[in-house]
């Protein structure tokens, strides 16, 4: 038996235990057996549009579940999930209205189009011409175009479900004009990672352009138990790699955990070990300045691992062997088992496999001990404070219940105090500190602001075209930067906001504790639910806060050999630094606006229980009691006080 079970059984021990008692809180203890009762474990994968992270998938579930290759502007999310019966099941779930419109309106933006509903946008697309679009936004017409040529088979079925055979969803993945309106897709295979719990998760690119998808990015980076970041061996770190990993190191650092495992597809590809080498040390590199203290890299060919898993079954599976021969360059390839084996080995997807699990049943594990030795020092400090209500009710002659009475008003008028005046003690320092955490992520914007504008401004840019164009084109790749990170920077400080209101909080009934009269009621650590939308907030920058700058470019000659590139970037950065510091200002005071109400709601209901707590205690004293009362809470403090609570 795994600790986890182990771990659910003592929890349900306790709670036969300390059933029926007056004074314990259950609820702490219900919200820990339902932790532990979803026993899924959920593994996200990221990865950039082509790097590889179906294939992967396919190889970890050991056949080919997931259409490889889709179109990078109509991926869903899909989630598979352990299967029973052997068999495959699939759901497709479509679109809502209101999803598709957010898609649409936030690509017309980008192309400077407008439209008033979805079915204008329908109308409009069906005339557009990506050849007419830079280049970077052909994808974007693309989308639109495919949406309109699929709308009148799919209209339909917008925010609806239906089952699928596993091939009609290969079928769809590859038709992009149906492919458009899909939102989320769920298998159930069956799999060995499968029979362990595991639910993969294969999450739209790290560079969609869609920004729900984003905002689906940042819910999994939180909430999933183990993240794989798949990158290509030809073209490991994109700018939309550096985002994502950027993004992911600020909530790890929240969190203070590490969760990533990275992983280089292709390696085959590699021409001699020290080029293998070479590239995954400065993979490493480019993590370690991103943020990622102990990158954990593993270099894979999934292709290669998935046809060594599907020829044992059958060796003369043509796809497989095909693969094989393909990747291994050997067109005399046999799949005998010893060749099998030696290819199972190149492909190097076992290490993965087994730290992925290894890790995520580590943790799991650890997670569950934590929970049910901090679910037990709870029920212990209720049952204590119960005994001691029950004692004293019993036991105690008037003098001392004058006593306790006198000690409950003391009580009351320390709870009172406390809660008039949070909004003066607790919320000042929090406040400072936000201001503080706002300020540095405008520093780090600042720090990061030469490298944007020379992503955006760089030389191939402007070989052809009209550079008046190619100026403000790259102006506005410019300001989609800065947004995005300003959302990166935004993210990472509410969660901050979060922690620190969490951790006011706890400070402010710890202080509270600090010469408690009155034992029979604990001051338990506030029950804080400070948790809100983090992702929310769309950053808009403007890109014409360089055009006044545009007269820094006379020639391409001349701005990026003869220092015009960087006169326009010093003479530009005060400006685009006040609107960065103005973004901050704007959304950054919401979302702290937001975690200082929270704090101040979560304190106010606290100081209330507490108060509720001193009055039932207060009607307690006046009530008769049974000595077996307290005869049974003797017992179960006595099973609470053994060895992590073993004796239950």
């Amino acid at each position: 038996m795994h600790e986890r079970d182990e771990a659910l059984v003592r929890l349900r021990e306790m709670g036969a235990l300390v059933e029926g008692l007056q004074g314990v809180d259950l609820r702490p203890l219900k919200r820990a057996i339902e932790r532990l009762e979803q026993k899924a474990t959920t593994i996200a994968v990221f990865g950039a549009f082509s790097a590889g992270k179906s294939s992967l998938l396919n190889a970890l579930l050991g056949r080919p579940l997931l259409a490889v290759s889709p179109q990078p502007t109509t991926a869903a999310i899909t989630s598979i999930h352990p299967g029973g019966g052997g068999g495959t099941s699939v759901r497709i779930t479509a679109k809502s209205r209101d999803e598709l419109w957010q898609d649409v309106r936030a690509l017309l933006d980008a192309l400077l189009l407008n439209a008033s509903d979805l079915e204008g946008a329908i109308r409009l697309a069906s005339g557009l011409s990506p050849a007419k679009f830079p280049i970077h936004l052909r994808r974007h017409v693309r989308f639109l175009k495919a949406l309109a040529e699929g709308y009148p088979d799919m209209a339909p079925r917008i925010g609806s479900q239906w089952e699928a055979s596993l091939e009609e969803l290969r079928d769809f993945s590859a038709d992009e004009k149906r492919a458009a309106y899909v939102s989320q897709v769920d298998v159930r295979a069956d799999s060995p990672l499968g029979r362990r719990g595991f639910i993969f998760v294969d999450t739209p690119g790290v560079d969609s352009i869609h920004r729900r998808h984003t905002n689906v990015a940042f819910h999994y980076m939180r909430e999933a138990d183990a993240i794989v970041f798949v990158m290509y061996y030809t073209h490991a770190f994109s700018q939309a790699d550096r985002e994502f990993l950027l993004q992911l190191s600020g909530v790890q650092d929240v969190a203070g955990t590490n969760k990533l495992f990275s992983v280089v597809n292709a390696v085959d590809l590699a021409e001699s070990r020290e080029e293998l080498d070479a590239v995954l040390d400065r993979v490493k590199q480019d993590e370690r300045r991103l943020g990622v203290r102990e990158p954990r890299l593993y270099p894979v060919s999934a292709q290669l691992a998935l046809a060594a898993r599907m020829l044992p079954a059958d060796p003369q599976d043509d796809a497989a062997l095909e693969i094989a021969r393909a990747r291994l360059g050997r067109s005399d390839f046999a799949p005998t088992a010893d060749a099998v084996a030696e290819m199972e080995r190149q492909a190097g997807l076992a290490l993965l496999e087994a730290d992925l699990a290894d890790f995520c049943t580590r943790e799991a594990d650890r997670l569950a001990v934590d929970l049910v030795e901090r679910t037990r020092q709870t029920l212990l400090r209720d049952v204590e404070a119960a005994l001691e209500k029950v004692s004293l009710a019993i036991s105690a002659d008037e003098t001392a219940r004058e006593k306790q009475r006198a000690e409950i008003a003391r009580a009351h008028r320390l709870v009172d105090e406390a809660a008039q005046s949070v909004q003066v003690r607790a919320v000042p320092p929090v406040q400072r500190e936000l201001q503080e955490l706002l300020f540095h992520a405008g520093e780090r914007v600042r720090f990061a602001y030469r490298d944007m504008f020379r992503e955006a401004f760089h030389p191939g840019r402007f070989r052809m075209g009209n550079a008046q164009d190619k100026l403000r084109e790259a102006a506005r790749e410019f300001a989609d930067a800065v947004g995005r990170r300003l959302e990166i920077e935004l993210r990472t400080f509410a969660l901050r906001a979060e922690q620190l209101a969490s951790k006011a909080a706890a400070q402010d009934a710890a202080r509270l504790a600090d010469g408690w009269p009155v034992q029979a009621v604990p001051v338990r650590e506030p029950d804080v639910s400070l948790q809100f939308d983090t992702a929310d907030e769309v950053i808009t920058f403007d890109d014409g806060v360089l055009a006044p700058h545009f007269r820094h470019f006379r020639s391409a000659k001349q701005f990026f050999e003869e220092g015009g590139q960087t006169a326009m970037m010093d003479a530009a950065m005060p400006a685009v630094m006040e609107q960065v510091k103005g973004k901050l200002d704007e959304v950054g005071g919401r979302l702290a606006e937001r975690a200082k109400v929270a704090l101040v709601d979560a304190l106010s209901a606290f100081y209330g229980d507490l108060a509720a707590s001193l009055e039932t205690l207060a009607a307690d004293l006046e009530r008769p009691v049974d000595p077996a009362e307290r005869d049974r809470l003797v017992a179960v403090r006595a099973s609470l006080q053994s060895v992590e609570g073993r004796g239950v």
